[in-house]
This record gives C-alpha cells, structure tokens and sequence, in this order.
C-alpha cells in the first residue's frame, strides 16, 4: 500500500505489481472451484454437509456460491467468454479515457486570472464565484460533453448491450435481476427505493423553495445550488489533532469498546494524513484481515475532513468488528452493507456538532445545511441516477437502441421532475448523461441511497434508544458476510424489503430541514 502513499515511488509500485500478478495467478489457479460446486447438485451438496460438519462454517460461502445455479455454462462456454473480459469492459474504458484524458472545458476568468477549467475548479466557482462566473464554468462544461454526445452515447449503448446480453447469456430475466442478485438482494428493494423517494419529493422541492427565498433571487438556476446560504465562509476550521478528539466525542454513544478500536486506531498510525507529493488523492480505507485496517487521507483544516475522518473510521470500524468475529471467508461485508457504518458515523458527527454549537447561528446554519444537502446528494441525487439507469437497460433490452437525443430528453425530463417547479431548466443543449461513469458500475448507485437511508435510521436510533439500538448495530458491524445483507439488516432492525427504513429516514430529514427553516428565518 506504500504507492498509495507515494504514486512515484518505484519500489512500491514494484510490490504492487507484483502482488498484483500473484493475486491473479492465484485467481487462475482456483478458477475451476467455484463452477465445479455450482455444478453439484443438491442432494450432493446436502450429503457433502450432512457427512462433514466442518463444512458448516461454510454454509453462507456455500450459499453464495450456490446462486450461481441455473447461471454458469459449460466449462468451454465460460473459458470463451472468460477471453472477452477485457472486450466487456472496453466502453467503460473507453469512456473514461475520453472523459479523464481527452475532455477539455476550456478558459475561465476566475480568481484575477485566465486558467483552464477543471472539474475540481468548476466545484470551487459553483460554491464561491459570482453568478456571472458560475453561470459561464456550467455552460462551458455542458457544452464539453454536449459537443460530444455522440461518443458518449455509442459508449452507453454498448455497455448496456453488453451488460442485457449476458445477462441472457446467462439465463437472468434481466441486468438488473443479474447484477442485484451477486448480492443477493431482492430487485423489490430497488423499486421500493424509487416509489418511496418519488413519494417525498415535496420536501426535496420545498428545501429549493427556501435557498431561492434566503437568497432573495427571483430565479433559482442550477448554477445557484452550491453557493453558501448564509453568504460566509465555513465557521469550522478543525486541525487534526482536534478532528481526533472531536470524532471520538461525537461517537462515544457507540460505547467504550468501540472508542478503544478509535483510540488504537489513532495511536498506533493506521491513518496516513497529511497531502504529499504524489499521493494518491481522495480519501479510502482498506483492510489486511488479521492485521488492522489502513486509511488514507489527504488533510486540510476543514469539517468536510473532520467528516470524512469519522466516515473511513466507520469503514475501519467495521472492518476490526468484523475480523474479530468472523473467519476470513465470512469477514468482508458485502457492497450493500459497505457504506452503511461509514454514513452512521457521518451523522453521529453532525448530531454531536449540532448538539455543541446551540446559539451560535452561523455553525447551527452551517451543520444543517450540511445535514440537508449531504442526504439530497446521496438519497435523492443517487435515486435519481438509478432511475436513470432502469430506463436505460430496460430501454436497451426492448430492442430501442440509446441515441443521444432520447438520452439527453429522458435525462432532462427525470432531473426536472426531481428539482421541481422553482429550479429552472438550463437554457443551452445539454448531455449531462454523459457525465456520470457510475452509469458503467452495473447498477451500483442506489446503493448509495439505500445505504444512506439506512444509517440515518440507525443514528438516529442510537440517539434516541441507547443501549439495544447500540448493541444491534454492534451485532449488524460483526456480521461481516456471515449472511445475506436483507437478513444481517434485520437482525438489526431494518427490513429492506419494506418501505419502513426510507420513511423513518425521510422523517429525519424533514425534520432536519424544519430546523435549518427556522434557523434562516432568525
């Protein structure tokens, strides 16, 4: 992991590589497993287990190597498509490297000079330029991926193509019943996700009703939705030092042993902090099972960093419940459930910070806004691109091929039915479809939503339960992959397969907005 630390260090990305091939030759090696006990049949598989007990610590192991049932061809089909691996991912890659390395948005006059603009740059102007300026960065990036429409929508339609073929290759109804199935989740979830987020969009409409009254403009343009609503800058400037005391106050509720793990955690460097040359940017965590989990930041004195400490904290945190209770087979949770503990931790932080700075009005601003906007880019943004998403692989798999006309209208028709009747429509063609490579994740997005849904329900539980919501949650972070995501959640109180979990969430963001309401009216 050292060429995380630094990308130009030869050394290190010699052992990457390196580890990288064996893992790979591993792989090659142990390829024939997994088809041959999908190939048993049940009664074998019963036998098997009634004659060995051992093998009952690999019953979840088992099972989810047995969905493959029905969905695995004959060796000598897998071997020929196992040859076109890298054709299938050939319009994500090509996709990326049109949009990474080829795309350009031009100038922009910003900060008392002429630069080019980036997507890094277009953020910092949509949060602190002036309206002329933030207006000129978003029609300039429209038009980078409108002029290049075409590209981008043959890329679409045949990853979708792609994606719908296999999917019968392999004798799934759909994409979607292939791709949700890997982890076992029923597609009801998904569907459950999008009626009950289309239920609440009033509140979503009635929190752009107030930034375009707090602002005092006649028109809310999209170019209008990052700018600050107090007008000032950030009134939290946390060093790290007190980043670390203040995450492990925040999420004291979570019990002494949980702030132990903490405390191990910052004491014994787990985390490397601050920006270097040639780090990789961003921020993740990872995990050596039976070792302790490594995270990577990229520190600055802000509180979306204190946050993002808490977030790859909740990820490390339930990488360490997981590995003291699990085997290793059983010890890496599932992507469903992967985003959860992170999210959890993010609220737990804002609740305690709220809690913290009562009369001071510009932070009680600061954090419910904060609060409101982290779950409108999350749960609705994210339900929004899932919607999305459906449409395109259901559209593909009819027969009706994805030109960048009907794209760009059907994008255009969901993203106004989401902003409401107080945004208004961009007046220039655009392709923002086109922006978006998590469409080539294979139905991955609303797992961000549900994800969030999730641990807003789970904090606020905590919160206001203590101790069995705490020791349910506990139960929830050592499960690992011991089972199904659908059954793990129940066993902590949220039944996915209901509408139950997104309705206590939507509950907890209304009431978050009320207060950021009452706030602004002071």
């Amino acid at each position: 992991m050292a060429v995380s630390q630094d990308t130009t260090d030869a050394a290190a990305a010699q052992l990457a590589a390196t580890f990288s091939k064996t893992q790979s030759n591993f792989d090659a090696q142990l390829s024939w497993f997994e088809p041959a006990i999908v190939a048993m049949p049940d009664s074998q598989v019963t036998a098997f287990t009634e004659a060995e007990p051992r093998l009952k610590q690999y019953a979840h192991a088992l099972a989810r190597i047995r969905t493959q049932v029905g969905h695995v061809l004959t060796p000598d089909q897998e071997s020929l498509l196992a040859t076109f691996g890298t054709t299938f991912d050939s319009a994500e890659d090509i996709e990326s490297t049109l949009d990474d390395a080829d795309l350009t948005y031009g100038d922009i006059d910003y900060d008392g000079k002429t630069q080019p603009l980036t997507k890094g740059l277009r953020r910092v102007i949509l949060e602190n330029g002036d309206a002329k300026t933030r207006e000129q960065a978003t029609r300039q990036f429209a038009k980078a991926y409108y002029d290049h429409r075409y590209t981008f929508a043959a890329t679409m339609q045949a990853h979708m193509h792609t994606q719908n073929t296999l999917a019968r290759v392999r004798h799934y109804q759909s994409a979607r019943d292939m791709d949700l199935s890997a982890n076992q989740i029923p597609e009801s979830v998904y569907d459950t996700l999008l009626d009950q987020t289309h239920a609440h969009l009033d509140l979503l409409h009635r929190y752009y009703v107030l930034r375009k009254r707090v602002l005092g403009l006649d028109t809310l343009h999209t170019w209008d939705l990052a700018i600050p609503l107090t007008g000032t800058k950030p009134p939290f400037a946390p060093t790290y030092e007190e980043a670390k005391a203040t995450d492990l106050a925040a999420l004291a509720p979570l019990g002494e042993d949980y702030q132990a793990h903490l405390e191990d955690e910052f004491a014994h460097r787990w985390v490397d902090v601050l920006e270097t040359k040639g780090k990789t940017s961003g921020g993740f965590e990872n995990v050596a099972y039976g070792v302790h989990p490594y995270i990577l930041l990229n520190w600055t004195n802000t509180y979306d960093a204190m946050s993002t400490l808490a977030h790859e904290s909740g990820h490390a945190m339930q990488s360490v419940y997981a590995d003291e209770s699990q085997p290793y087979w059983d010890h890496e949770y599932p992507i469903f459930t992967a985003e959860i503990a992170s999210t959890t931790n993010e609220s737990l932080l804002n609740a305690y910070m709220l809690d913290q700075t009562k009369g001071d009005h510009d932070k009680q601003v600061y954090l419910l806004t904060t609060a409101v906007e982290d779950f409108i880019g999350t749960v609705y943004r994210q339900s929004q691109f899932a919607e999305f998403e459906k449409y395109m692989y259901e559209t593909e798999s009819a027969g009706t091929p994805l030109t960048a006309g009907d794209l760009s209208a059907k994008y255009h028709e969901i993203e106004m039915t989401f902003y409401g009747p107080d945004v208004e429509a961009n007046p220039w063609p655009e392709a923002y479809w086109a922006y978006i490579p998590h469409f080539y994740y294979n139905y991955y997005m609303y797992q961000y939503s549900t994800s969030k849904a999730i641990a807003t329900t789970l904090a606020n539980r905590i919160l206001t339960e203590g101790a069995p919501a705490v020791a349910a949650y506990k139960e929830f972070l050592r499960a690992g992959n011991s089972d199904t995501p659908v059954n793990i959640l129940k066993r902590a109180g949220i039944d996915v397969t209901k509408p139950d979990y997104l309705e206590a969430a939507f509950a907890t963001f209304q009431s978050q907005l009320e207060a950021l309401e009452a706030a602004l009216e002071k």
